[in-house]
């Protein structure tokens, strides 16, 4: 009876494990849309994602947030089927894409926003857009010139024009003066984001919203005003919607039309119909 037992649960054994490997190959068989570009805009889309594969089970897409060159560079390079992209494409990348064949398709998914993020210490809680072009272009460089603490200002962003979102704050806010001598360039929005939570000083970044905002209790965000006759206001959702928050910038999807599937496409509406465009 005991071998008849051992022998029964070797055979349930080995076939729960027949029928796993066939079902892991069956998942990794489906041919995965691989979606690269810019971190500003990575987390929405990639909630889009998970909210696409659930209304559709066989498609698999993998969002990798890096930025807008690093997303065309992996596309180019064949290592990724849509960019996400806060700039426009380089003339150098267009031709690379012409000389390889590629027959772009571009289309405006929606806006992101970026995130003024300071130390939770520093006592300055807004700021105006003039205030900010003087402390990231380096004119201001102590927090009392802005009615805070006297401290210095150490501010950080991201490698301009790898970054299309710090090459858009560099346009809007400091109306393409150069940073500052003060300006630190960091690796990732989260480096940024964790030197403002954990530094002894008080320095002030850039950052997307949504990851800004979940690390709300242990930064600053601050508020931005058009300017001082104005009401401070900080980033959200709905401060986007209906762009009552300033530092907001729009976000493209470029693709290959000669080598998009038709679910890479759908994909691609469904994101335009959630993108913040189609909602105003």
């Amino acid at each position: 009876m005991k071998k008849y037992l051992t022998i029964t649960m070797i055979w349930l054994t080995g076939l729960l494990t027949v029928w796993a490997l066939a079902s892991f190959a069956q998942d990794t068989s489906r041919i995965a849309i691989r979606v690269n570009g810019a971190a500003t805009s990575s987390d929405q889309v990639e909630l889009w994602a998970k909210s696409f594969m659930e209304a559709n089970p066989s498609a698999r897409i993998v969002v990798i947030g890096s930025s807008a060159g690093k997303g065309f560079e992996a596309f180019l390079d064949k290592n990724a089927d849509i960019v996400i992209a806060t700039r426009p494409i380089s003339p150098k990348e267009e031709k690379k894409a012409v000389e390889q064949g590629m027959q772009l398709g571009e289309r405006l998914i929606g806006y992101s926003g970026l995130a003024v993020t300071t130390s939770p210490k520093n006592s300055v809680s807004e700021l105006t857009m003039t205030q900010l072009r003087k402390i990231f272009s380096g004119e201001y460089t102590n927090w009392k010139e802005v009615g805070g603490p006297d401290s210095p200002i150490r501010c950080f962003t991201r490698r301009v024009p790898e970054s299309g979102a710090a090459l858009f704050f560099q346009e809007k806010v400091l109306e393409k003066q150069p940073y500052g001598p003060t300006t630190t360039v960091a690796d990732s929005w989260g480096t940024i984001i964790k030197v403002c939570a954990s530094a002894n000083d008080l320095p002030v970044g850039i950052a997307p919203i949504i990851p800004a905002a979940a690390a709300a209790d242990k930064i600053r965000v601050l508020g931005v005003k058009e300017d001082e006759h104005s009401s401070a206001v900080k980033p959200s959702e709905e401060t986007l919607k209906n762009k009552s928050y300033p530092i907001f910038l729009a976000f493209r999807f470029y693709w290959d039309e000669k080598t998009v599937s038709n679910q890479a496409k759908q994909f691609i509406d469904f994101c335009a119909s959630k993108g913040l465009p189609s909602k105003n």
